[in-house]
C-alpha cells in the first residue's frame, strides 16, 4: 500500500510529512509514495522526501514515489533532486 502525498505540501506540512515517514521507516515498511495528488510543494517538503529516501535505502528498505504529479516533477527537477528515481 502505497502512503499518498497531500495536495499542498508546503513548509507547515512538513513535520507531519516527516513524522508519518519516519514512522514507516521504524516499522520497517518498505516506502512506496504515491506523489499523484501533489498540487504544490515546497523546498521543506522536498528535503523531508530526500531524507526519508536516504534513511531507507541506509536501513535496506526500497523507496519510490509512484504516479508523481507535474508539480512534483517540476519541483524536483528544478531544485536538482533525484528522489523520483526508485531506491
Amino acid at each position: 500500500m502505497a502512503f499518498a502525498l497531500s495536495t499542498r505540501l508546503d513548509t507547515d506540512a512538513a513535520a507531519a510529512l516527516r513524522q508519518s515517514l519516519r514512522k514507516l521507516v521504524d516499522d520497517a515498511h518498505p516506502l512506496t509514495v504515491d506523489g499523484s495528488e501533489v498540487e504544490q510543494i515546497g523546498q521543506a517538503c522536498l528535503q523531508v522526501l530526500v531524507a526519508a529516501r536516504r534513511t531507507a535505502t541506509e536501513q535496506g528498505l526500497a523507496f519510490a514515489i509512484e504516479r508523481p504529479s507535474p508539480a512534483l516533477v517540476e519541483a524536483a527537477t528544478l531544485a536538482a533532486l533525484d528522489i523520483l528515481e526508485a531506491a
